[in-house]
């Protein structure tokens, strides 16, 4: 029997459709049933124009914040991990795109759309970041990541609540297409250095 071959354009499909499935979905009932409040309200919001340019604008400017973070020497291991973690499922830019689409989406659902109600900005803000692995204290660089990452899902937090979801989303989708992009780029030196 032949063993499978690692896949990674379907692993990395299967995790954009469950973060959409799971977390979007979740949100959405949480939100509809449980909240009963609607989920097209709040994308809405109050202006879709001003969600979009300050989500392409807030996105662009946190995701280049990261990088510009965690691109300096001290943070040199933590940024060698991620890249050599990811770097092989992110070989496309449709796979970039694509899982930062649905982690924009369906993180933005559950998080900024259903918990943030209950939870309030910073609360859900610390959770987001804490359940990615980034508040980490025994490794100081990466806490210390996690920390600024913190204060831009603040900011994520506090464009929900005062103009609506489709920002928040564009936001997210672009940092994560952002940081993917640098550390695809980081990947690949990587490999050609083996």
């Amino acid at each position: 029997m032949a063993e499978p071959r690692f896949r990674p354009g379907r692993t990395l499909f299967l995790l954009g459709g469950v973060t959409v499935l799971l977390f979007g979905g979740g949100g959405v009932l949480l939100m509809e049933v449980v909240q009963q409040r609607s989920v097209l309200d709040a994308l809405r919001g109050q202006s879709l124009l001003s969600q979009v340019v300050s989500g392409v604008l807030v996105g662009l400017g946190i995701g280049a914040g990261a990088w510009a973070i965690i691109r300096t020497p001290w943070q040199g291991p933590v940024r060698e991990r991620y890249a050599r973690l990811i770097g092989p499922y992110i070989v496309s830019p449709w796979a970039r795109w694509g899982v930062s689409l649905c982690a924009g989406v369906g993180e933005e659902l559950f998080f900024r759309g259903a918990l943030q109600h209950w939870l309030g900005i910073p609360l859900t803000a610390v959770i987001f970041v804490a359940i990615h692995g980034y508040l980490d204290p025994r490794d100081r660089r990466l806490f210390t990541y996690g920390a600024a990452l913190t204060a831009g899902m603040l900011v994520l937090g506090w464009m929900a609540r005062e103009q609506g979801l489709l920002g928040p989303i564009i936001a997210h989708t672009l940092i994560d297409v952002v940081l993917l992009e640098r550390l695809h780029t980081t990947w690949r030196r990587l490999v050609a250095e083996a």
